[in-house]
């Protein structure tokens, strides 16, 4: 028994994983991740909105 036999099963088995499970899954997570960034940055911008005519009636920074 070689290194090989060893090596070459859980090889496959790992490239077995990423066809079946993770390339699958893939475009929905990025897909989520994209629209929570959208989201938090929607949300930033009403808060940063919020701030600058707060600061703007109160004679602040701006």
């Amino acid at each position: 028994m070689n290194t090989q036999e060893i090596i070459t099963p859980v090889a496959k088995f790992i490239e077995w994983t990423f066809e079946t499970v993770l390339v699958p899954i893939s475009d929905p997570i990025n897909s989520v991740v994209i629209l929570l960034g959208f989201i938090g940055l929607a949300f930033w911008l009403r808060l940063q909105k919020k701030y600058t005519q707060k600061a703007k009636q109160e004679g602040g920074l701006v």
